[in-house]
Order: structure tokens, then sequence, then C-alpha cells
């Protein structure tokens, strides 16, 4: 996958398991967008042309949709770089921003208190996207990923994720407890027999002095 390609040198992907992107749709309003700035630069190219056939009208023009190519492809980097890593340990929330710029926040599932998606359009309706709400228990902070093709599959992923983290604790809790019970019984033995070996040793010192005396 390419989005795993490109940040793979930015965070550690090595544990990842799912990742989670915006809807293609968001990326529908750039795609228009430039296409109808490139007709408008092809347009004014033929008409200036007509005028002025002189060869540096080529070469605004060709430098014009170069320029205007790679604003297009900032801004879907901007989008497409945008992503949620999940692993059985933690989440972690990938934002591109910009032409070099990054952030990253990892989020363990014991901290995660809630997870949640809405819909507030009819478009996010019609085009089944909608936006996942992520809730922290540290900080009572809200964190929102705007525009996901399956906001409640998504949701039922991520519950799952962190409902299966959180079992795996559980699990390797109860485990720690049996082995501490474990070596107190142990211990509680190691004692005893010290005990009943200390008293053994004192009912026989007692013995030989009483017949000591006698």
């Amino acid at each position: 996958m390419l989005r795993k390609y490109l940040i793979q040198r930015y965070v550690d992907i090595s544990k990842v398991e799912e990742m989670l992107g915006h809807s293609p749709f968001v990326f529908l309003r750039g795609v228009v967008l430039y296409s109808i700035l490139l007709f408008v630069i092809y347009v004014g190219y033929a008409v200036w042309h007509q005028y002025d056939p002189a060869s540096y009208v080529e070469r605004v023009a060709g430098v014009l949709a170069l320029l205007l190519f790679g604003c297009w492809v900032v801004s879907f980097l901007n989008l497409y770089l945008d992503c949620l890593l999940l692993s059985k340990d933690n989440l972690t929330v990938f934002l591109w921003d910009g032409i070099l710029e990054y952030r990253t926040q990892v989020l363990d599932w014991s901290k995660i208190n809630a997870i949640s998606y809405t819909q507030n359009s009819l478009r996010d309706r019609i085009f089944g996207k909608g936006d996942l709400l992520i809730q922290v228990w540290s900080t009572d902070a809200s964190f929102f990923f705007h525009d996901v093709s399956h906001p409640k599959k998504d949701v039922t992923k991520l519950l799952a994720f962190k409902n299966a983290h959180m079992e795996a604790q559980q699990q390797k809790i109860e485990e720690d407890l049996k082995g501490d019970a474990k070596n107190m019984e142990v211990i509680i033995d190691a004692l005893g027999e010290v005990i009943r070996d200390y008293l053994s040793e004192k009912s026989d010192v007692s013995t030989d002095f009483e017949e000591y005396e006698e």
C-alpha cells in the first residue's frame, strides 16, 4: 500500500495490523477543482496563443500547469497520508500537514474512554461517510478523525481492538496474581518447614538438657 510505504520513515509500523484513512470522496472535490483550473489555463493559453504565438506563451502555460499540479499533489498528500494505525497495544494517529510537517499521537487502548461516530449532513449519509470521535480518559479530550468511508464499521473495528487489548491485560493480571499466589504458597511452606525444624531442634535441646540434669 502506498500510504504504508510513505509513512514508514516517520512512524513505526512493524506492529500495525490495520490502517484507517479518509473516504475516497474527500479527494473528489480537489480533483474537480484542479481539473477546472487546468482547463481554464488551457483555454487561456489557446486564446492567448492565437493573438501571440510566441514560444514564451507555451512556457508560461506549462509553468502554471506544473505549479497547479504541485499544489494538487500537496493537497492530495495532506489528506491521503492522514490515518489511524491500529495495533494490539495502541492506536496511533498520524496527520500530515503541509509539505514536510506531520504530527503523531499514540493512545494506549486502556486510556481510551469511548469511541463513536457522527454523520452530520445529508451528503455524509448519501456517500456513507462520517467522522470518528475518540474520547481519552486522562485528559477528557475528544479527538475527531474526519471523513471515513464506513464510520459504523470502523467504530466496531476500533472497539474490537480495544476489547481485545483489555481482555489481554485482564488475563495478564490474573496470571500475575496466580503466580503471586503460588509464590506465596511456596514461601508459606518454606516458613512452615523452618518453624518445624526450629521447634524440633528446640525440643531435642530441651530433652538433652533434662537428661543432663538427671
